[in-house]
């Protein structure tokens, strides 16, 4: 969590400074960009991965003895300007996650635990522009979509010769939005910064232990706050066909 934030702090940082050099440049009879005209294509992609290694790690009612903890994900986006400033896209991300580890309770009991979770992510949405300065290599945008996320989750823990396998399916149905800022930086290349503000959710939680169907949650949500600290930052090419 810290190298990201400090990646994410560098990153905005650089961007920063892409903005006040642009606005340097900028004059009022600059030509406009066209590329968030209609016809134009645009793609990215993007990612990231963690490691988290510790031992002797001690928890008020529970001590790791050894834990290991690692994780990716991956996200292509991509989208066509079916108008000036406005684009019609999708995106799909994938996240894995792994986790072992060895605990010891207050009463002295060992646990062995593995996790292995994923999580595919797919949406659709409408992508709309505000241009900030005569040349459009400045923008704000407002991105609307629906999302279906797909959570899935196995858990199993090896304690007092007895083995526990869980096994959690979540699927989840989101409506939300996302605005940002958008430099063109060179040549078609852009980066957007961006913050997530998840409006409706509606999901469906099923928890299987062993084999046998243990349990099964309903839920709905409705949250309208912006949620700073979860900022995306992302590449995309921009180009004419």
């Amino acid at each position: 969590m810290v190298i990201k934030s400090i990646v994410v702090a560098c990153i905005t940082l650089m961007l920063n400074f892409t903005i006040l050099e642009v606005l340097a440049q900028e004059r009022p009879d600059n030509p406009s960009s066209p590329l968030l005209n209609k016809g134009i294509l645009f793609f990215g992609l993007s990612g990231g991965g963690s490691l988290r290694e510790s031992e002797n790690e001690d928890l008020l009612i529970v001590k790791i003895q050894e834990q290991k903890k690692s994780g990716f994900n991956v996200l292509l986006s991509g989208g066509y300007m079916i108008k000036n400033d406005l684009a019609l896209g999708g995106a799909i991300r994938y996240d894995v996650s792994r986790l072992s580890k060895i605990t010891e309770d207050t009463d002295d009991i060992v646990s062995e635990v593995r996790e292995a979770g994923s999580i595919l992510t797919s949406s659709v949405y409408l992508k709309y522009f505000i241009p900030l300065t005569p040349s459009k290599r400045i923008n704000l945008y407002n991105i609307a979509g629906i999302a279906w996320v797909a959570d899935r989750l196995t858990n199993e823990t090896f304690s007092q010769s007895i083995l526990t396998r869980t096994y959690i399916s979540k699927n989840t149905v989101q409506l939300g939005f996302s605005p940002g800022i958008q430099v063109f930086i060179i040549n078609g290349f852009a980066t957007e910064l961006g913050v997530n503000v998840a409006g409706l959710s509606g999901s469906r939680k099923m928890v299987t232990i062993n084999g046998t169907p243990e349990s099964s949650v309903n839920t709905f949500d409705v949250d309208l706050k912006i949620n700073l600290l979860s900022v995306n930052i992302s590449f995309y090419y921009y180009f004419p066909i």
